[in-house]
């Protein structure tokens, strides 16, 4: 049963407890905060987390990380104080106003997630002041009081400009919010185009250099080639595209494109095989997987184009490849199979015992053994679900 301190404070269960949504939305379902954890396993909670029940649910509004944490930490029961809300609406305000100034930082990014919604909320009173001062300097046309319209324009007008007071909001200049807005936009158009991995970097990006990442968007045949380079898996990041579109044709990487295996005229060391597969073109290097024949594992070895003395070579595995690629997308669930098949698929060529391997993995009864599996975890899940409704229930 809670334990109840005041009208509004008690102590519940972290499992009685579910998360609003627009917390996990900006600042995403799970934080690392290393030095709140270390607090809060050393003197518990000391501030209440901030709940709504307005739907008979208990819904956290703020202290989504502490609640994360106490449930990491397996804490019995948290400090909850209850908030008083008439409708979503005001439930969504409360979020944005509880985490205005949240600590443990926030990204360009969580910020200008904030930003959107403030300027949904101000936007609106902006336009009602603006019709309000329209109709009482109307009025005073008619009025027989000495009062100046440019005084009562002086007092109608009073109120920040709504990007002004949402850049306070998130404690950053109207110029910064200004070139922000525009990149969080264009973020927002990758999202929606399911360009997830131009997502992840431009955030990135965006979230080292609110600059960079504008002027990054402003040049648009820049932007979108870079855009295109980072969802082909030939780059990894917004720098690393910038300087290899702004090498032209003069660029030394651009011969080199993954997958591509290449032959040695010496060997890089004695130990190494003779063949490399190139496996990641970096800003500085490329990136070859070679295979160590001491120990037959894989090695990789950071080149510049200038250290690099090979030809081209016709791709040595093409039907295993293909095979690999095929395995990776019907295991996709099964992370040990991927790591397995993303590293053979960094080697020039496989050894006997590696065919063998994907043999298995190809074989009606790895699939089985793996089918079943599933089923025997799936049925252990399902009588634990079982066991802890009885408990709550009893």
């Amino acid at each position: 049963m809670s334990e109840v301190h005041s009208p509004a404070i008690v102590y519940i269960s972290p499992a009685e407890l579910v998360v609003h949504p627009k917390l996990i939305e900006i600042y995403g379902e799970n934080e690392n905060r290393p030095a709140l954890e270390k607090s809060i396993s050393e003197k518990g909670i000391l501030e209440s987390l901030k709940v709504s029940a307005r739907t008979g649910v208990n819904v956290v509004l703020a202290g989504k990380c502490r609640l994360q944490i106490a449930r990491q930490l397996g804490i019995s029961a948290v400090k909850v104080e209850f908030v008083e809300s008439s409708s979503p609406e005001e439930d969504l305000k409360l979020v944005l106003d509880f985490n205005l100034h949240r600590e443990g930082g926030k990204t360009h990014y969580q910020k200008f997630h904030e930003g959107q919604y403030w300027e949904s909320v101000l936007r609106p009173q902006a336009k009602e002041r603006q019709r309000e001062s329209a109709r009482r300097l109307n009025e005073s046309k008619y009025s027989n009081l000495n009062t100046s319209i440019d005084e009562n324009k002086i007092q109608l007008n009073k109120g920040k400009p709504v990007i002004q007071e949402v850049s306070e909001n998130l404690r950053i200049s109207v110029g910064s919010y200004h070139k922000g807005k525009k990149v969080f936009e264009y973020i927002s158009q990758l999202r929606n185009l399911q360009k997830y991995k131009a997502v992840v970097a431009l955030e990135a990006e965006f979230n080292r250099s609110i600059d960079a990442a504008y002027k990054f968007v402003c040049n648009q045949d820049i932007c979108d080639q870079v855009i295109d380079l980072i969802e082909a898996d030939e780059i990894g990041s917004i720098s690393d595209g910038i300087a290899w579109m702004r090498n032209g044709d003069r660029n030394p990487f651009r011969r080199f494109q993954i997958g591509q295996v290449y032959q040695f005229k010496e060997r890089l060391r004695t130990e190494l095989e003779i063949v490399g597969r190139v496996i990641g073109i970096t800003n500085e290097f490329v990136v070859f997987g070679l295979r160590n024949l001491v120990n037959m594992n894989l090695e990789i070895v950071n080149l510049r184009p200038r250290q690099i003395d090979a030809e081209l070579q016709d791709e040595p595995s093409a039907e295993q490849r293909e095979r690999i690629l095929h395995l990776m997308e019907k295991f996709s669930d099964v992370f040990p199979v991927q790591v397995s098949l993303a590293e053979l698929l960094k080697l020039p060529n496989l050894t006997d015992k590696e065919e063998v391997l994907l043999r298995m993995y190809e074989s009606d009864v790895f699939e089985k053994t793996w089918e079943d599996y599933k089923s025997q975890m799936q049925a252990m899940e399902m009588s634990t679900n079982r066991k802890k409704d009885n408990i709550r229930a009893a």
